[in-house]
C-alpha cells in the first residue's frame, strides 16, 4: 500500500504540472487590472473573436511593415477571408492610367499568426519581453501558419466595391479549433437574414452600436498606446451618411486608385461610436477586420485612412462591405457541416481539438491527441492496474 500511495503522490504532482505548461503562459492579475483601468473595454475578451487572425508579413516585428498587414477572418482549418487589397496589389495600365492588373501577392512573403489576445507567446502582457518571435506546431491557442496562396476574388476591381474581397489558404497544418479560445468566423449565411441585420443595423446602430475587432497597430499620432499594441482589440462603430465617407475622400486608401467616391450595393459608410469620447480610430491597416451585428458576422472593412491620417484624436469613417456576395467562400471551403460537431466536442473533451480533412478529401483523421489527454490516459491506466493488483 505505501508503494501505491508514494505513485499516486508522484503521479499527482507531475500530472497537473504536464497540463499546465501544455498551453499558454497565464496572465498576471495585477497588470491585467492595471491594462484594463486605463483601457476600459478597448480589449477584446479573452477568446471574444476567436476566429480573428493576423494577416503579418515574415518580419512580423519590423514595425515599418505595419501598413502592409491585415486582419483575416477563419472560416475553416485552412482559409481565411479578407479584403481583396490584403491578397493583391493592384498594377496600373493603359494610357489613361484608369485601368489596373490585379495581381495576387506573393504567399512566401506572408504568414498568418493566431491567438485569443496576443500572438506572441500567448496570452502575454509583457510585449517587449521577447526580443525573438517564436511558434510551436503544437500550440492549441496560439501559432503561426505559412501560407500557400493568396487569391483575390476572380471579380475583385480596385475601382468598385463589390466583390472586394480575397482568401488566404493555409500551407502548413491547419488550424485548428479550441474551446473558446481558435474558432471559425459565424456569418449569417442567409441572405434575407443578412439584409435585415444590415437594415437594422443602418436605422440603430446610434443607440446599440456594431462592433469590429482588430490588432493593436501604431497611429500617426504622438503618441500611441503601447499598452494595446499587438493586442486584439475592439471597437464600437455606427453607420454614417455615404456623404461622410465622401467629405474625407482626399484621406482615405481608396483615393490611390480612384478620383470618386461611389456608393455601390451592400456598401456603406461607418464611423467609430461616440469618436470624441472614446480612444479608437480605424485605418487602412485594418482592412479585413469583421463587423459583427447581434453575434453575427456580416461585413469587412475594405479601405480607412491612409497612415498620414490614422489618427486617434481624430478618427475618420470608413468604407465597410457587406459579406453577401463572399457567402460562396462558406458553402464551398472544407465541409462546414461538421463545424457544430467539432466546436461542441471540444468544449466536453479536452483531447479533441478538431476533426482534420485529408487533402484527398476522402477521408478523416482525428486530431492529435493533447498533453492532457495522454497524462489523463495514463493516470486512468495506472489506477486500474494498482487496483488489480491489490
Amino acid at each position: 500500500m505505501c508503494v501505491q500511495q508514494y505513485i499516486i503522490h508522484v503521479l499527482c504532482v507531475l500530472v497537473p504540472l504536464v497540463i499546465r505548461g501544455n498551453d499558454a503562459d497565464s496572465r498576471s492579475k495585477s497588470v491585467v487590472e492595471s491594462m484594463i483601468e486605463y483601457m476600459g473595454n478597448y480589449y477584446a475578451g479573452h477568446g471574444q473573436f476567436p476566429w480573428v487572425v493576423e494577416i503579418r508579413t515574415l518580419s512580423s516585428q519590423n514595425r515599418s511593415e505595419q501598413e502592409l498587414w491585415s486582419i483575416g477572418n477563419l472560416i475553416g482549418p485552412r482559409y481565411v477571408v479578407t479584403s481583396c487589397n490584403a491578397v493583391a496589389n493592384f498594377e496600373v495600365v493603359g494610357t489613361q492610367r484608369d485601368r489596373y492588373i490585379v495581381r495576387a501577392k506573393n504567399p512566401r512573403n506572408y504568414k498568418v499568426m493566431y491567438s485569443p489576445d496576443y500572438p506572441y507567446h500567448g496570452p502575454k502582457w509583457y510585449v517587449n519581453r521577447y526580443a525573438k518571435w517564436r511558434s510551436y506546431k503544437s500550440e492549441l491557442k496560439t501559432g503561426t501558419r505559412s501560407i500557400a496562396r493568396m487569391s483575390p476574388h476572380p471579380l475583385c476591381d480596385p475601382q468598385h466595391f463589390r466583390y472586394f474581397f480575397g482568401m488566404v489558404e493555409l500551407e502548413s497544418e491547419p488550424i485548428r479549433p479550441f474551446r473558446l479560445f481558435v474558432n471559425y468566423a459565424p456569418p449569417e449565411l442567409d441572405a434575407q437574414n443578412l439584409f435585415r441585420k444590415w437594415y437594422y443595423l443602418r436605422h440603430q446602430s446610434v443607440h446599440r452600436p456594431a462592433l469590429m475587432s482588430t490588432w493593436g497597430r501604431k497611429y500617426s499620432d504622438k503618441y500611441t498606446p503601447y499598452m494595446v499594441l499587438d493586442f486584439k482589440i475592439k471597437s464600437k462603430i455606427l453607420y454614417q451618411e455615404w456623404s461622410k465617407c465622401v467629405n474625407v475622400f482626399n484621406k482615405l486608401a481608396w483615393n490611390k486608385t480612384n478620383t470618386q467616391l461611389v456608393q455601390e450595393n451592400n456598401t456603406f459608410c461607418m464611423q467609430i461610436h461616440d469618436a470624441s469620447n472614446t480612444m479608437g480610430s480605424i485605418c487602412d491597416h485594418d482592412r479585413g477586420a469583421p463587423i459583427m451585428w447581434e453575434g453575427f458576422f456580416v461585413g469587412i472593412v475594405i479601405s480607412a485612412a491612409k497612415f498620414e491620417f490614422c489618427s486617434l484624436l481624430e478618427p475618420l469613417p470608413f468604407i465597410a462591405l457587406s459579406i453577401d456576395d463572399a457567402l460562396p467562400y462558406w458553402t464551398n471551403v472544407e465541409r462546414h457541416i461538421l463545424q457544430y460537431f467539432i466546436d461542441n466536442s471540444s468544449h466536453v473533451f479536452p483531447g479533441l481539438t478538431g476533426l482534420v480533412v485529408l487533402p484527398t478529401g476522402l477521408s478523416i483523421s482525428p486530431p492529435r491527441p493533447t498533453a492532457s489527454a495522454i497524462a489523463w490516459t495514463i493516470v486512468g491506466l495506472l489506477l486500474l492496474m494498482l487496483s488489480a493488483i491489490s
